[in-house]
C-alpha cells in the first residue's frame, strides 16, 4: 500500500515537472476587434495599447488548462482556473481557453502590466505603453470585412447591412466598436452591463470616416457605451450622399489623440436593397522623392521612386495639391491596422524601367506598398545611389502588363533649396520668437511647405506655412500659448512643384490617367520648442 502511495506522489511530481505555465505572445494582447494596437503611421510602431474598458484578447499558450465561456454577469474574474491580474487589478473575462483569453480592460495606468494565472503558475509579466486602440467587429469576427452594422429604418427598426440589404444615403446606420474608453457621468463598475438609459456617451471625440480616397468624415450622432452590454462601444451616424454607393464601401472611426480603427466595409445603394459596384477607374502617381535627415551628429540621404497604380469601384482622380502663402494646423494621429478592401487592387504594367541624366537605366519592380489602411497592395519602387536625383528630365517606363498597357511618361525635376539655418537640435522659444527658416536656391515657381511637429506619444500635433521658393525665407510662431510646446519635436521643410507644373499621363487601362512628380524633404531631428 505504501509502494503505491509513493508512485501515486512521483506521478504527481512529474505531473508538476513538465506542467507549463502560461506564456504571451509578442504582440499577444490586442483589442478584440482589430486584433491590432497602435500604430503610427510616420514612425512606425510607437506604442502598444488598450482603452480601460474595452473588449481585448490574450494569444499564447497554456493561457488555461480547458475552454470555458462566462455564462452569466458581472462577468467572473476567474474561469476554468485561470484569471488575469492587470496591474494587480483582476480583469473579468468572458472567454477562456489554451490559446486564447477574451476579457474586459481594467487597466487605468498609462503603462500597465498584464499576468496571467493557472493552476499551473504565472505568466512573465507583459508590459503595454497606453496608447489607445479602437476597433470596430467584423460580422465574421477577422476583424476585416463587412463590419457589424446594423441599417437603421425611419420607424427605428434595425437591420443587419450586407449585399442584399445596403443602406441607403440619408439614412442612419448603427456600428458596434470597442476601446472609445472613458466615458461621460458615469463610474461603470467593469464586469458589468452598462444600463438600457440613459446612454451614456464618451468623453473623447471622434468621427466616421466613409471611402478612404478621398476621406469623407461625418460627426457622429451619438458615441458611447452600447446599452446592456459589457465593454462593447455603440456609435450611431447618418450616411452622407456625398458616400459612393458599392457592395464594400469603407468605413472606419477616427479618435481624436487615439488613433484610428481598422477599415471595415458596408453596402450602399440609393434606395437600399441589393448592392451594385461602380465601374472601377484606375489611376497613377508616380513621385521621384529625396529625403534628407539630418540630426545633432549626422546628415543621412535617401532617394526613391515610387509609381503607383491603383484601382477602385468608382475612383475618382484625386484633387492637385493647395499650396498658399498661410499656414494651417494638423492633427496626425495613430493608424490601426489594415484591411484589405473587395475591388481595391494595384494595377500590373509588366516590366518598368526608370532613367535620368546622373542614373543609368534601371529596374522597378513591384513591390508591397503602404497606403493609408487598404491592404495588400502594391507599387513599382526603386531605391536610387546617391545623387541620382537632380535637376533635369527623368522617365518613368511600363512594358505593358495584365491591366495597363505599355507606357513612357518623363518630368522635369527642379532645383533643391540650401538651407542655412542651423535647426537640428536647436532650440526654439516658439512662444515668443517666431521660427526663422533662411535659404538659397530653389526654382522660382516652386513652393517650400515647412512644418513643426511635435510627437505626443498618441498623436502628432504640428502647424505648417507655406510660401514660394523665391522668398528665401518662412517665419512662424511667436505667440503665448503655442500647442507645439515640448520635445523632442521635429521641423520638415518639403520642396515641391508649382501644381500647374506638375506633369500628366496617359496609359491603357488608366481611365484617370495618371501624374508625375517630385518632392525634396529635408527632415531636422531633435529639436526644442519651447
Amino acid at each position: 500500500m505504501r509502494l503505491r502511495y509513493l508512485a501515486t506522489l512521483a506521478l504527481l511530481d512529474l505531473t508538476r515537472l513538465f506542467a507549463q505555465k502560461p506564456t504571451i505572445n509578442p504582440g499577444g494582447i490586442v483589442n478584440a476587434a482589430s486584433f491590432a494596437t497602435g500604430i503610427d503611421i510616420r514612425n512606425g510602431v510607437v506604442g502598444q495599447g488598450l482603452d480601460r474598458y474595452a473588449i481585448a484578447s490574450i494569444f499564447g499558450t497554456n493561457l488555461a488548462s480547458a475552454t470555458a465561456s462566462a455564462t452569466a454577469t458581472p462577468l467572473p474574474t476567474q474561469l476554468g482556473g485561470t484569471s488575469v491580474l492587470v496591474d494587480g487589478v483582476a480583469a473579468p473575462l468572458f472567454f477562456v481557453s489554451p490559446g486564447q483569453i477574451n476579457f474586459q480592460n481594467p487597466a487605468t495606468s498609462n503603462s500597465p502590466t498584464y499576468v496571467v494565472t493557472t493552476a499551473d503558475g504565472s505568466s512573465a509579466p507583459y508590459a503595454l505603453d497606453g496608447i489607445e486602440n479602437v476597433g470596430i467587429f467584423s460580422q465574421d469576427g477577422s476583424g476585416c470585412g463587412p463590419g457589424s452594422i446594423l441599417n437603421v429604418a425611419a420607424d427605428g427598426s434595425t437591420s443587419l447591412n450586407s449585399r442584399s440589404n445596403s443602406v441607403s444615403p440619408g439614412t442612419y446606420v448603427s456600428y458596434f466598436a470597442t476601446g472609445l474608453g472613458f466615458v461621460t457621468g458615469l463610474d461603470q463598475p467593469l464586469g458589468v452591463p452598462v444600463p438600457i438609459a440613459p446612454l451614456v456617451p464618451a468623453i473623447r471625440g471622434g468621427a466616421t470616416i466613409f471611402d478612404l480616397s478621398p476621406n469623407i468624415v461625418m460627426a457622429n450622432n451619438f458615441q458611447g457605451f452600447a446599452p446592456g452590454y459589457v465593454g462593447l462601444d455603440l456609435l450611431n451616424v447618418q450616411i452622407p450622399a456625398s458616400v459612393p454607393e458599392g457592395c464594400a464601401v469603407p468605413l472606419q472611426f477616427g479618435q481624436l489623440g487615439g488613433g484610428y480603427s481598422q477599415p471595415v466595409t458596408m453596402s450602399v445603394r440609393n434606395g437600399g436593397g441589393a448592392c451594385v459596384d461602380p465601374p472601377p477607374g484606375g489611376f497613377g502617381d508616380i513621385t521621384w522623392q529625396k529625403t534628407t535627415t539630418t540630426t545633432t551628429t549626422t546628415t543621412t540621404a535617401q532617394e526613391t521612386l515610387t509609381a503607383s497604380l491603383q484601382s477602385s469601384p468608382g475612383m475618382q482622380a484625386p484633387p492637385l495639391p493647395t499650396y498658399r502663402t498661410v499656414g494651417g494646423q494638423l492633427f496626425h494621429t495613430n493608424f490601426g491596422p489594415s484591411c484589405p478592401i473587395p475591388g481595391y487592387r494595384s494595377l500590373d504594367a509588366g516590366k518598368t524601367a526608370i532613367q535620368g541624366p546622373g542614373l543609368a537605366p534601371t529596374a522597378a519592380p513591384s513591390a508591397p506598398f503602404a497606403v493609408g489602411q487598404i491592404g495588400g497592395l502594391a507599387a513599382y519602387q526603386a531605391t536610387l545611389p546617391s545623387g541620382s536625383i537632380a535637376p533635369g528630365t527623368f522617365t518613368f517606363s511600363a512594358a505593358g502588363g495584365a491591366d495597363v498597357g505599355a507606357f513612357q511618361s518623363s518630368v522635369a525635376i527642379g532645383s533643391d533649396i540650401q538651407i542655412s539655418t542651423l535647426i537640428a537640435g536647436q532650440a526654439f522659444p516658439v512662444s515668443k520668437t517666431p521660427i526663422v527658416i533662411n535659404w538659397t536656391g530653389g526654382d522660382q515657381n516652386s513652393w517650400v511647405t515647412v512644418t513643426a511637429v511635435n510627437h505626443f506619444g498618441i498623436y502628432d500635433y504640428g502647424i505648417y506655412m507655406q510660401v514660394q521658393a523665391s522668398a528665401g525665407t518662412m517665419k512662424f510662431g511667436g505667440f503665448a500659448g503655442y500647442e507645439l510646446q515640448g520635445s523632442p519635436a521635429e521641423i520638415i521643410v518639403e520642396v515641391t512643384p508649382d501644381p500647374s507644373s506638375i506633369s500628366t499621363f496617359s496609359a491603357p487601362g488608366l481611365t484617370l490617367g495618371g501624374r508625375h512628380s517630385w518632392k525634396y524633404t529635408h527632415k531636422f531631428e531633435n529639436v526644442i520648442l519651447q
